[in-house]
């Protein structure tokens, strides 16, 4: 019965055509990501091209391991060469600066926890400022926990979390995941709204086609064959999910190269509380995505079966993930119901660097895993009454 009413799913022209559109979207998202990454040569040649992601990883390759007070010194030390250099300037950037970057961001992330970037401060840092870095790390933590920790208990958290970060941090460039992480949530969205739509059609079809009488007359047309529809919506949203995805990211790592997967997070955000890889950091983002195409997918197959009409249905997932983010920009009082919104699993890259978290009793949760789980539970939860919805129609 899965397989009849799978079959009929993916037999559907609009929806073969969504998939297709799916497919041909990552590809397209691909080519974007794949020439996102600028990579000036010796020569003060800039490059866009397919390879500028490799060869970006290769001129960075000489700082990959364990930042020490030593290496960090050397780095402070050929960023202030570098500023006083008077060759042509894409050259000097090519040559000295764009080797260290990353780090120099981190440097400058360590030293403004509380500010804009601001490249200034690498020139006004001393020797001894360098070697006292780590130290100058710890307290800035201190200071965080003390500052974002609104109870005791939230701040015996947020000095835990910060405890957990590896001093002195390895590093490996991390360009291809940066870059993938944007891209990778933007195409979540797209895939979300078209699962919404797909999973919309499954209960609102037999409606339009007029079988609905022919559907529930059958022996198992209340029961069995409802949890089926239920069950090739959930299917459908994995397949397509993991299609798009894996097509994705192949492509993608496949050009760019993995660098970097180890390579800790607060590289880039120094004082993020969310502890964790580039690589870990990706699969987080693919799997709130996840979470996002199911909650699309159960939400309209509720509206369709309670509706019996697709045309409401398959605008739940725009409205979700696209609308819901402006309204709560406008309505800007709201701040604390609208950071736990749907929007949050498309947009973990920017939750990540703020250290936002709820207190219930003595637990501490930080914002996306409570919002994960929260629209995880959700969408189960929803489940029953998308059967009771569908299988009441009719009775009196």
């Amino acid at each position: 019965m899965l397989k009849l009413e799978l079959k009929r799913i993916f037999s559907k022209k609009i929806n073969v055509f969504a998939i297709g559109l799916a497919l041909i979207l990552a590809v397209i998202f691909s080519g974007f990501a794949v020439t996102s990454n600028r990579y000036v040569d010796e020569n003060g040649n800039a490059s866009t091209g397919i390879m500028a992601t490799r060869k970006l990883t290769d001129n960075r390759r000489a700082w990959k391991g364990t930042l020490t007070e030593d290496e960090l010194g050397k780095v402070i030390e050929q960023n202030k060469n570098a500023m006083t250099q008077s060759s042509e300037e894409n050259a000097i950037y090519g040559t000295t600066l764009q080797p260290i970057d990353d780090i120099r961001g981190f440097i400058i992330s360590v030293l403004t926890p509380d500010a804009e970037y601001d490249e200034s401060v690498l020139n006004q840092i001393t020797e001894e400022n360098v070697q006292e870095l780590y130290d100058t790390y710890h307290k800035n933590m201190e200071k965080m926990a003390e500052e974002y920790g609104k109870t005791s208990v939230q701040k015996k958290y947020l000095e835990k979390k910060y405890n957990e970060i590896k001093l002195p941090v390895e590093y490996e460039s991390y360009s291809s995941w940066d870059t993938m992480i944007m891209y990778v949530e933007t195409y979540s969205i797209i895939l979300a709204i078209i699962v919404g739509f797909i999973c919309a059609g499954i209960f609102a079809d037999d409606f339009q086609t007029k079988a609905d009488a022919v559907f529930f007359s059958t022996k198992y047309g209340r029961t069995k064959a409802v949890k089926t529809k239920i069950l090739a919506g959930i299917a459908t949203t994995v397949m397509i999910y993991c299609m798009g995805i894996i097509l994705l990211s192949v492509i993608c790592f496949g050009i760019m190269g993995t660098s970097g997967m180890n390579t800790p997070y607060q590289m880039y955000q120094a004082y993020s509380i969310y502890i964790m890889s580039y690589g870990q950091y990706y699969l987080l983002t693919v799997v709130c995505g996840f979470i996002a195409s199911m909650l699309a997918a159960v939400v309209s197959m509720l509206v369709a079966a309670k509706m019996h009409t697709i045309s409401v249905a398959v605008c739940i997932p725009f409205f979700l993930y696209c609308l819901l983010p402006f309204i709560g920009r406008a309505l800007s009082g709201y701040t604390t119901l609208f950071n736990l919104i749907p929007t949050i699993l498309t947009n973990v890259q920017a939750s990540v660097k703020v250290p936002l978290i709820y207190q219930i009793g003595n637990c501490v949760f930080r914002q996306i895993p409570l919002v994960m789980v929260m629209y995880t539970v959700m969408a189960i939860a929803l489940l029953p009454f998308i059967y009771k919805s569908f299988r009441r129609y009719g009775n009196k």
